[in-house]
């Protein structure tokens, strides 16, 4: 079969095919996660587990910037391409990376130091302190690893190569998952283990696409970096909502795990974790696609192609809508089993996990949805609707709704919190796009129809 490019026409089903690969990095991303999860909590303890979700969240606060440079940097450069500027493309690949790596090392820094105090924010009693400062110390370390690691999967599907980020990814998921075997079920060396391990698997998946696009011989690669605060502007601009859905989830996580203590107790924060290994595990096709759809959605806006625009919304949204479906039907059926997977060894938070797992599981029904507005917001380099989008989904949402609808509804209401702010996420995304068909897409249209003109 032919090889799939991002200056290509897209049915939803060639865009299925496109993201492929990205599909099957977030799955198998998500798939170590859980087996992080699995070993934790079964070969050092419960309270182990709950250490490491309750330190997580801030930690990804600062891998998610390598993901917003990635992805800020992904519309740009395919813009760039779009249009033809092919040596630009590559200049601002390089500023990006160069400019990454060097805030990676200082925010590397900052977060080992920081570690006991973000213990204490996110409400670590005492007795699960040690291991969240050492479990986080031991990431810290590794941080500007995996920033470089995050900005590389947008960056691969820019440069026509997804298959080689799903490599990476499996790399990556296979060193640590041997690692914990060995680390952690193996030699018992704990939460250090455990964090030495995902460590390690990180180095893995910043030095295979580090190699790539150092190759001269690729179309896109490492080329003399120009200075250009513009570009940088424009890449944080674009990015922004990837580092608000970062921010959002650090902070719901915190609200989510304090307003648990509140209403069920420690039990509360593992069914908790639980459904979000579980989310992200079925969210990994949502954002496969979308990740997938931002550089050819940013090409054929640098081409002015109404027609494909108007061609990759509407497959993504059919898309993410099936898939949508078939999570939440999922979900209802396994939530039982994927509960006693994690915590069997304790019925009453077994019963409880399970039940949390079908109360969200509607979640599904719209998220794909959403996260594909987002994204494709992002391609259109349209930061600030990407942004909206984002920012209502991931943190204005969930917040609003896991203080009001518990009041109405009791434990109930922190479970359907999500359903809820998925729905406010849709009629936000609706408005931008209202907003963008009015606007933006006639602009295009006006300037296609100059061009041919003129």
């Amino acid at each position: 079969m032919k090889k799939i490019q991002i200056s290509d026409h897209f049915t939803a089903r060639k865009l299925l095919l496109f993201a492929l690969p990205s599909i099957g990095m977030e799955l198998v991303d998500n798939t170590y996660q859980v087996a992080d999860g699995y070993f934790i909590s079964n070969f050092i303890g419960e309270n182990a587990f709950e250490a490491e979700n309750l330190i997580f969240p801030p930690l990804l606060i600062v891998m998610y910037v390598g993901l917003m440079f990635g992805t800020g940097a992904s519309a740009l450069i395919s813009r760039e391409l779009g249009e033809g500027r092919e040596e630009k493309a590559r200049s601002i690949l390089s500023l990006v990376i160069i400019t990454l790596a060097a805030l990676g090392i200082v925010l590397s820094a900052a977060l080992y130091f920081l570690l006991p105090d973000l213990a204490r924010w996110v409400g670590a009693s005492e007795a699960l302190a040690p291991d969240c400062v050492t479990y986080g110390r031991v990431l810290a370390f590794f941080m500007p690893f995996q920033m470089l690691s995050m900005a590389f999967h947008p960056l691969l599907i820019t440069a026509d190569r997804p298959g080689l980020g799903l490599v990476t990814t499996i790399a990556n998921a296979a060193a640590n998952i041997l690692l914990d075997w060995a680390f952690v079920a193996g030699f018992g060396w704990g939460m250090r283990g455990a964090a030495v391990a995902t460590g390690l698997a990180w180095v893995v998946s910043a030095v295979i696409p580090l190699c790539f696009f150092a190759n001269r011989k690729q179309a896109l690669h490492f080329a003399r970096p120009v200075f250009d605060p513009g570009a940088l502007g424009k890449t944080l601009y674009n990015g922004a909502s990837e580092m608000v859905t970062a921010v959002a989830y650090a902070v719901v996580a915190l609200i989510f795990n304090l307003q648990m203590l509140r209403y069920l107790g420690g039990d509360g924060v593992g069914a908790y974790a639980v459904s979000e290994y579980v989310g992200g595990l079925f969210s990994a096709v949502f954002y496969g696609i979308s990740m997938s759809a931002v550089p050819v959605v940013g090409y054929h806006l640098g081409k002015k192609n109404t027609e494909e625009l108007h061609s990759l919304r509407r497959s993504g949204m059919l898309l993410n809508g099936a898939f949508g479906v078939a999570m939440t039907a999922l979900c209802l059926m396994l939530a039982e089993p994927i509960a006693r997977f994690f915590v069997g060894y304790n019925p009453e938070l077994t019963a409880l996990a399970a039940r949390a797992l079908r109360m969200i599981c509607p979640s599904f029904l719209l998220g794909g949805i959403t996260v594909y507005a987002s994204s494709y917001f992002t391609g259109l380099n349209q930061g600030t609707a990407s942004l909206a989008v984002a920012a209502v989904k991931g943190l204005a949402g969930p917040l609003a709704m896991v203080y009001l609808l518990p009041l109405a509804m009791g434990s109930d209401g922190l479970w359907l919190s999500a359903p809820a702010a998925e729905v406010l996420a849709l009629g936000t995304a609706a408005v931008c796009f209202l907003w963008w068909s009015k606007n933006e897409h006639r602009k295009i249209h006006e300037e296609t129809l100059t061009e041919t003109a003129g």
